[in-house]
Order: C-alpha cells, then structure tokens, then sequence
C-alpha cells in the first residue's frame, strides 16, 4: 500500500464521522426551523421542554389531521383514526421498498430490529406461548427484592431514583429474562442501558456522541443475544433457563429467536424504567397510595394506570403502500404519517401494536416494571420526593426520565 493510500485509509473513518455529524445537525436544523415556523409537530420533536402536552394539543385542535408541511407528514392524535392506521395493513412499518422512512436522514444502527407488518405477526406468534404475562410469572416477582436493595444507598442520603436503582435493575432483569447468567450481568447491563436512546433516534436526532455510542450498543447487545442462542442451541436439553432458551426448547428457530431476543433486550428496559418513574411519581402524589404498592396487586395496578394515562411510547411512524381515504383526508402512496398515541382507556391496545420496539415487549416491560414498584414500595416504605424528574434530552417517543432524586426518609 502506497503512503498516499495509507493516509486516505487512515482518514476516511473520521470523514465518516463528520458526514454523520452533519447530517444529525442537518436534520436537527430543519425540526428547529419548523419549529420556528409554528408547527407543533416540530416541537415536539425538538424535546426541548418537560411537557409535550400544549403541543399535542395543538395537534388535536387542527382536527383529525394536522399537515406537517415543512416535515412531509401527516399527523394524527384521534384516538379513531389512531386505531385505524396502526391496524390498517395498508400502512406499513417500512415504505414500498422494504425501508426504514428518512433513514438517510436519521441514521441508527443497522442492526435495530425493525421489520414489515408480517414478519413483526410472525414473530410475535412465535413468541406468544413463552413472551406473555401469563408465562412470565414465576419467581421473578419473588425474587425482586434483593437486587433492588443492592443498589440501594446504605446510609439512606438521598439519591437518583432512575440512575441509581431503576435503570440498573431493570436491565438485569432484561438480561436474567433472556437466560445471561449472574456473573455476566454486571458487565452487560451497560450497553443494554445505553441503546436507549436509538428508541428517540427514529424520530429526531441524538448528538453525535449520543447517536454514536448507542448505535454502538446496538451492536454490543446484538452479538449477546446471538452469544446466548448458540449457547442455548448449542447445550440443548441441558440448557440454561431464560427466554431464549424456553424459545429453542418450543421448536423456534434460532434466527428468529435472535430476533425476538434483540427486540426484547433493545424494546424493554428504557420504556420499563420509564413505566416505574412515572408510576411511582403517580404513587407518590396526593392522590397516589405509596404504602399500599408493597402489595404486587396495587403495583400492577398502579403499572396498568401509567400505560393508560402515560404510555412509554408517544410517536408511532407508518407509511401508507398504497393510496387511502381517511380521517376526511386523501392519504397518498408514500406520504408518513405519524400517530400521537394518547393516554387514553385504549391506550394499552394501541401501544401493544405501535412497533417492533415495544409491542412484543409490552409483557416484559409489565413484568419489569410491576416487579420494580413492588420492591421499592417495600424496600423504601418512606420514599419521597427531593426534586423535580428531568427529562432526557431529545426523548420524544419515549419521553425517558435522565433523573429523579429521592430521599428514603
């Protein structure tokens, strides 16, 4: 290799790198400039502020459709036509081609796991007998206790509620959920945590660093999950227990349990940590019964009330495949279209369907949350209170919480 062609290897990573910077700034520009132009939808994108309410807002009072001219979509917050485009079949997770809307616009990590109408119905069929409440329950629930104290702070001062516990404990969970074995928790619970952001990174985009370092975590948390399944496929009738393994033991072939358990360790543990500060902010309100979360009962309850009212996802992206009237709208071949999912008595049913990131993973999420509250309601039976929750930056699908400080007395 010649010095020239060394040198023009050597500098084409950091060429890649700065393209990908400038098209983050790039699209960010054109939400901020939207934005300035009054598009609600614009601002919401943006994830500026703690409260995206007066923006959907604005959305509801266009009427069934708001027109996001200067963003090419249409966007709906109607709870009917909601329902409508999520089951429609006509409108696909991906565009006629197979790909992901604005992917050059919003890069992410090539192995997110994001498939077609049918293959997302295929997978959740072959998931169904083991991913569901009713298959889940067992010991984890009982067993929840020990490891949220472990995080815990051992001279009760105050501390992060989402940083210091809940994040952490949720994505053990994940990680126990999926079959990783004790001693390798700790060491994998980081990328799990840290792919969180690519959830947000569909819809607007992440700093550099963000977007790099997730993407990134993608990867980590990809070759895990075909770590445990070569495992599984590997050990057979002897195999450890764990999703992955009870998917191999129901005959699923091990490509698709890759699948179902990168979907599951990428789509849970941010909306389930998530799920547990908004529910125990709920809890711990005037209205909220703290004391009584100790009971799985009340926490699952009190779970159930959080997806209604605060569903962990807020955006839902479709693309129609061909052209359809709806809504009092002519909806072309094409034209994005992009669901508010409301807090609403439906809630529930319309997030089990919004996408490959969360809908096989409602019952984990369930699961991990209930478990979460339960154990701090008993652990922490004085929690309160010590500051205001602050958002994660650039959070508008999953609306993450960055921190909520607590004081145990």
């Amino acid at each position: 290799m010649s010095a020239t062609t060394a040198e023009a290897s050597a500098a084409r990573p950091d060429d890649e790198i700065r393209e990908f910077g400038r098209r983050l700034q790039l699209t960010r520009a054109g939400i901020w400039f939207a934005g300035n132009q009054g598009d609600p939808y614009a601002m919401i994108l943006r994830a500026t502020d703690d409260d995206s309410t007066p923006w959907e807002e604005r959305i509801r009072a266009h009427g069934t459709w708001f027109r996001s001219d200067l963003l090419g979509a249409w966007v709906t917050a109607d709870p009917a036509v909601t329902d409508r485009v999520l089951s429609d079949p006509r409108f696909g997770t991906l565009d006629r081609a197979g790909h992901r809307p604005d992917a050059g616009l919003l890069p992410i990590a090539a192995e997110f796991p994001e498939y077609e109408r049918p293959e997302l119905a295929r997978l959740h069929a072959l998931a169904a007998p083991v991913v569901s409440g009713t298959a889940l329950l067992g010991t984890e629930r009982a067993e929840a206790d020990a490891p949220v104290r472990a995080h815990l702070p051992v001279d009760g001062a105050a501390f992060d509620l989402v940083g210091d516990v809940v994040r952490p404990y949720v994505g053990a969970l994940v990680l126990r959920l999926l079959g990783v074995g004790e001693g390798e928790q700790a060491e994998a619970v980081r990328p799990l945590t840290r792919c969180g952001p690519q959830l947000d990174a569909r819809f607007t985009p992440q700093t550099l660093a963000v977007a790099r370092d997730s993407a990134a975590a993608v990867r980590e948390v990809a070759a895990l999950v075909g770590e445990l399944v070569t495992r599984g496929a590997a050990t057979g009738a002897g195999r450890p227990a764990g999703l992955v393994a009870a998917l191999l033991g129901h005959g699923v072939a091990p490509r698709d349990v890759e699948r179902i358990g990168l979907i599951l360790a990428v789509g849970a543990p941010e909306p389930a940590t998530t799920v547990v500060t908004n529910t125990v902010r709920a809890l711990l309100g005037g209205s909220g019964d703290w004391a009584n979360a100790r009971h799985t009962a009340a926490a699952s309850a009190a779970v159930d009330r959080t997806l209604l009212v605060r569903p962990p996802t807020r955006l839902e992206r479709r693309v129609a495949h061909e052209d359809v009237r709806l809504g009092g709208r002519h909806i072309r071949a094409d034209d994005q279209v992009v669901v508010l999912t409301p807090g609403a008595p439906d809630a529930p049913r319309a997030v089990s369907r919004t996408g490959p990131h969360l809908g096989l993973a409602l019952p984990v999420i369930r699961l991990a949350a209930t478990t979460a509250v339960s154990a701090l309601a008993r652990a922490l039976p004085g929690l309160k209170a010590a500051g205001p929750v602050l958002m994660r930056p650039r959070s508008p699908v999953v609306r993450s919480c960055a921190r909520f400080p607590v004081s145990a007395h």
